[in-house]
Order: C-alpha cells, then sequence, then structure tokens
C-alpha cells in the first residue's frame, strides 16, 4: 500500500487528470459535430514530467513531515530469551 500511495499514485495522477479530460472532451466534441482528440496525440512528455514533479514532491513532503522526531538511538530488532523484539527507536 506504501508503494501505491508514495510512488505510484503520483506518476498516475496526470495520466488519469488526462483521460477524465479526453472523455469530457469526447462527449462534448460528439455533440458539437466536431473532430474527436485521440489518445495517441497526447502530451505524453509533459505528463510523465508532471508525475515525477508530483512524486519528488510527495517524497520530499514524505521526509519532511513524518518520521519521528531527531535524537534518539536506534535498536535493531533482536532475540530476546528466544522472541523476537522488533526494531524501534529509545529516547534519551
Amino acid at each position: 500500500m506504501k508503494l501505491l500511495l508514495t510512488k505510484i499514485l503520483p506518476l498516475l495522477i496526470p495520466i488519469a487528470i488526462y483521460v477524465v479530460w479526453l472523455i469530457h472532451t469526447r462527449k462534448k466534441a460528439r455533440t458539437l459535430g466536431q473532430p474527436k482528440p485521440r489518445m495517441r496525440e497526447a502530451p505524453w512528455l509533459t505528463m510523465a514530467l508532471t508525475g515525477v514533479a508530483i512524486l519528488i514532491i510527495s517524497l520530499i513532503a514524505l521526509g519532511l513531515f513524518t518520521g519521528d522526531k531527531p535524537g534518539g538511538i536506534y535498536m535493531p530488532p533482536h532475540m530476546k530469551n528466544g522472541e523476537i523484539i522488533p526494531g524501534e527507536i529509545k529516547r534519551q
């Protein structure tokens, strides 16, 4: 789920917006008797660069606004009495 929300979804947002716009424009063109725009004529480079920009911005925001406060000591996962203790950050 994290992979989907942080990496795949930001890349697909511009394409999804374009597809919604394309469907709306095709319906409008049909009623007005104008030529319909085609998916082949899409600004693919612009959509890809916009998706990468959204991805970079979302990863920067995720790094800045989430996580624990600095200054703790990381204790990696370890075994204690035959039981695995998960990793944690201990406060000083």
